[in-house]
């Protein structure tokens, strides 16, 4: 009941978890082929909420990770974003029915969602500078699925 009402929160533009559990709320819409918003920031030590909705057609993923060099192919970009993670060391918590989520050792380092799904990752940030999050699924971040994520 409680994650209903939290999507429902969503949904509507509502802010989800500010100031009754002291997080960053921050709401990541996933559609054919972009984040919105563009842009995410946090602030480092405050614990933080990124609600993940796919409000698109296909299967979508979420990873966030250190901003890749110029001309980077996505075939080798999937590991690449992997082995360096944003999450690595920071152990988030993840919630939602239905997604898949994959892990090296406890830290989560990518969640993928079908259409219509959605899923929670609650943590601290911990490092700060600037990220990109990105979608590695074949074809989606060479057409402009990607964003990024601000640590300060």
């Amino acid at each position: 009941m409680i994650l209903q009402v939290g999507i429902l929160l969503v949904l509507a533009g509502g802010r989800y978890g500010s100031a009754a559990t002291g997080e960053q709320p921050v709401a990541l819409t996933m559609t054919d082929f972009k984040f919105t918003p563009a842009q995410v920031s946090l602030r480092a030590g405050v614990p933080a909420q990124i609600r993940l909705v796919n409000k698109g057609a296909v299967e979508h993923e979420f990873m966030v990770y250190e901003k890749p060099k110029a001309g980077m192919m996505s075939m080798d970009m999937h590991e690449w974003a992997r082995e360096r993670s944003y999450f690595l060391g920071v152990n988030p918590r993840v919630e939602g029915a239905g997604m898949e989520v994959e892990r090296r050792g406890k830290d989560v380092v990518m969640v993928m969602l079908r259409p219509g799904q959605t899923a929670s990752l609650r943590f601290t940030p911990k490092k700060t500078g600037t990220f990109e999050i990105g979608c590695m699924v074949p074809g989606h971040y060479e057409a402009g699925m990607k964003a990024t994520f601000t640590v300060r």
